[in-house]
């Protein structure tokens, strides 16, 4: 293998999301925005079909045939195999492979880390094989490689608000017609910082309850639509307010608690776009509280220690609203802030800065 001179950098940057928990598989709105805290894969085109790569978070080398892929056993270099595997229809007969580097800047889970990693090696081999791919195809390959080769019931949150973010913007994403529109942060809002604690728990999604809960808001969309005579409906999002509140009764408790938690979660993404346009982040702030509190009732998601890092921004001073980042079940809580500093000392766990950022690029 022989690498090209040229080094580029793709940037692929975490990502937040306010209000929208556990909605996106069941096409339901969703709000998300990208960070200061990326994925860096500085790589070059190579004159054959082999991809390397090395990680300044993990040890070993991702070493990967274009030619003959197979899903790696390893945890961070499977993510490379399952995106090549994911791209693999669309590169040409002799695809050009890369030598890389890639590197994290986040100490734990909950940012979306591994959708920002699946997303830098595709738009990485993209470039390398000259493949012109728009921002819903990125989004395509990244939702495909993590359901298919990682195993994850994922939807497209995460890839959406990776792709299309941009900075000093809100992004609401329609996860049923797969469409984003970026909403700019009002001139009437007051000053906020992103604030984000992690917990000393980290989990991989695929050892924990994420993908039966899924599966839970599907069969309760079932039993909703067989109830109400609603045709067709394959999701949550498919059903009215109403067909809930008349038929829910008849759901089991589990899957009342999941349906219970989407058509609330609904509402408040709805409301929490109109706080955002005029500028009231006190009452998008009370909206994430509550959606916090809906994921631990009626998603039952939390570990204790991310529960605990909760409960002690809701008594801070100076936190606009708090919730958890990610799958709920270990990684991290997300507030907006007056001042970080100010309360850093309140909160259990590591804390780190964040603001906004511009969406996936290349250097």
């Amino acid at each position: 293998m022989k690498a090209n001179e040229k080094y580029k950098t793709i940037v692929s940057p975490y990502r937040i999301c306010p209000l929208g928990a556990h909605s996106d598989h069941q096409g339901g709105p969703t709000l998300g925005m990208p960070l200061n805290l990326h994925t860096t894969l500085r790589y070059c085109p190579t004159d054959d079909s082999v991809v390397d790569i090395t990680s300044a978070n993990f040890p070993g080398t991702a070493h990967i045939d274009l030619n003959d892929p197979k899903l790696s056993e390893e945890n961070w270099s499977r993510y490379c195999s399952a995106a090549i595997l994911s791209l693999r229809e669309r590169l040409p007969t002799n695809p050009k492979g890369i030598v890389g580097h890639i590197a994290g800047t986040a100490p734990g889970n909950g940012l979306s880390s591994s959708a920002s990693v699946l997303l830098a090696y595709i738009k990485a081999l993209a470039s390398t094989n000259e493949l012109e791919l728009s921002q819903n195809e990125l989004v395509d390959f990244a939702v495909s490689a993590e359901q298919k080769h990682i195993r994850i019931n994922v939807g497209i949150l995460d890839f959406a608000t990776i792709v299309g973010g941009k900075r000093d913007h809100l992004l609401a994403i329609d996860s049923r017609n797969q469409n984003w529109q970026a909403i700019p942060q009002s001139e009437h809002a007051p000053p906020y910082e992103i604030l984000v604690a992690f917990s000393s728990t980290t989990r991989n999604l695929s050892d924990t309850p994420y993908n039966s809960r899924v599966n839970e808001c599907f069969e309760a969309a079932q039993t909703l639509a067989e109830l109400s005579g609603f045709p067709k409906t394959k999701r949550l999002h498919d059903l009215p307010d109403h067909v809930f509140e008349k038929y829910k009764h008849k759901l089991t408790e589990v899957q009342a608690k999941r349906a219970r938690h989407f058509f609330t979660e609904r509402k408040r993404v709805y409301e929490g776009i109109e706080m955002w346009k005029c500028g009231d982040l006190k009452r998008f702030g009370e909206l994430m509280n509550r959606s916090c509190e809906s994921s631990i009732k009626n998603w039952e998601a939390g570990s204790d220690e991310i529960i605990a890092i909760q409960n002690a921004l809701l008594g801070a001073p100076g936190v606009f609203g708090s919730r958890f980042s990610g799958a709920g079940f270990g990684g991290c809580v997300v507030a907006l802030v007056q001042n970080v500093d100010a309360i850093a000392h309140h909160i259990p766990g590591k804390v780190l800065r964040a603001t906004s950022d511009e969406g996936l690029r290349e250097l």
